[in-house]
């Protein structure tokens, strides 16, 4: 009888632990204490923040800047949909490039943001994927100056990650090398084809008082 209880126990400890990774994995939106958001790439936050890379590589573009970018969520609730636009980066700051020079094209704002995908050790998120839309930069580096772009097809990637899986609250925002951005300007440019986003930068809320915090609903 006894041994029959604990097959008993088990049984049901093991459905609630099934129940909730099914509720977790399923959770169809993300909600958020923050609606605005700042994001800064500069290496004097301390390891393991860096400066923004700006590359090409078949180009010799390799710049290193310092950047700021200030956003906002359309909604406290964010729905799990790589369709729909679910907010806005709204200014950019750059300065002390290193290995050329770049400059944000303050015209193109607001940049978007779509939701892409995140990855989960249940039942807490470890990182989640935004790709953003729209961005553009001009860069100058040894004589060749090109345009990148930000595009629906071609979007920049940012990963957050760093302490979603103990707190909810993300730390770094991780620009993705896998992220393939458009190379306009001169010959070399267009023979380079396609450049890409680098580096670690820090993600607070907006005024920089604290950090935000990020769950499954």
């Amino acid at each position: 009888m006894r041994t029959y209880s604990k097959l008993i126990l088990a049984a049901l400890a093991a459905s609630a632990l099934l129940a909730l990774a099914v509720s977790s994995a399923s959770a169809g939106r993300l909600s958020t204490n923050e609606k605005n958001f700042e994001l800064i790439w500069n290496e004097a936050l301390g390891a393991t923040k860096t400066k923004l890379e700006l590359i090409g590589r078949t180009a010799g573009i390799n710049i290193q800047c310092k950047v700021t970018l200030l956003g906002s969520f359309r909604e406290n609730t964010i729905t799990k949909t790589t369709a729909n636009n679910q907010g806005t980066i709204n200014h950019g700051e750059l300065s002390e490039c290193e290995g050329g020079s770049a400059t944000i094209r303050a015209e193109t704002f607001p940049w978007n943001l779509r939701y892409r995908s995140f990855t989960t050790s249940l039942p807490r998120i470890t990182s989640i994927s935004t790709g953003l839309i729209g961005a553009r930069f001009r860069t100058e580096s040894g004589g060749t100056t090109c345009e990148s772009t930000t595009e629906t097809n071609h979007p920049g990637i940012g990963i957050a990650e760093g302490g979603l899986e103990t707190t909810g609250e993300p730390e770094n925002i991780i620009a993705d090398r896998n992220g393939r951005i458009p190379l306009r300007g001169s010959f070399l440019c267009g023979f380079a084809g396609e450049g890409e986003f680098g580096g670690t930068g820090l993600i607070r809320n907006l005024p920089r008082t604290g950090k935000i915090r990020i769950t499954l609903i």
